[in-house]
């Protein structure tokens, strides 16, 4: 049963690496067993075709997204600060990943035929990060720390914010997009004149800025 599951492992890790460097198109399956160390046959025990092995390493790429951004979160108190983490976990931590990046920006290179089923997908990483800023947004306005009755959707608002930098992130000047854009939603969505919450003094800079770290 070990050595079955350590296969699998071989497959997902050998894998992620060729497809992260050269893309879904480029790499085959017998690219994949020959860097595995193993033989053909022994790549359909396990997956029925690239696509499959291709489509589980996805998963397991969300998997790991949505686990840090859960764990990060509650380590927090401030809706502020969470907004914030959340924009650079869809931001940074995807520029980090080529085949997360390549797929949610459809990049052709890592474009693959299950894609729109995947994109469809309630479980996936785009929507749990989604439905991560309405429950922060609706946190806020609980603690009457956000004005969000101001508008529409906030939800929407904020999400098309931060898709907007992803569309930008070959730029050279990402960074400052990204601060100029979490200014704009904290302004836009702060109280105006209202004394520091307690739990907003919880997230002290240096903890902040620890956890930064981590993305």
């Amino acid at each position: 049963m070990a050595q079955h599951v350590d296969k699998r492992e071989t497959f997902l890790l050998v894998g992620e690496k060729l497809f992260s460097r050269y893309g879904y198109r480029d790499v085959s399956i017998e690219d994949i067993t020959q860097a595995a160390g193993m033989g053909t046959g022994s790549f359909y025990n396990y997956y029925k075709s690239k696509e499959a092995l291709y489509s589980g390493i996805i998963d397991l790429i969300e998997k790991r997204g949505i686990e840090k951004t859960d764990r990060i979160l509650s380590r927090l108190q401030s809706p502020v600060n969470k907004l914030k983490v959340i924009a650079r976990l869809t931001t940074l931590g995807i520029r980090k990943n080529p085949i997360l990046r390549g797929v949610l920006t459809n990049d052709k290179k890592y474009i693959y035929p299950g894609l729109e089923s995947r994109l469809a997908n309630k479980d996936s990483l785009a929507r749990h990060l989604e439905k991560a800023i309405g429950t922060v947004i609706r946190e806020g306005s609980r603690k009457r720390v956000f004005r969000s009755g101001l508008y529409r959707n906030p939800q929407a608002m904020v999400l098309a914010l931060y898709n907007a930098i992803l569309l930008n992130l070959d730029s050279e000047h990402v960074e400052e997009l990204i601060e100029d854009l979490l200014l704009l939603v904290e302004r836009g969505l702060k109280r105006r004149i209202r004394l520091r919450r307690k739990d907003e003094r919880r997230d002290r800079r240096k903890r902040y800025l620890d956890m930064m770290k981590e993305i």
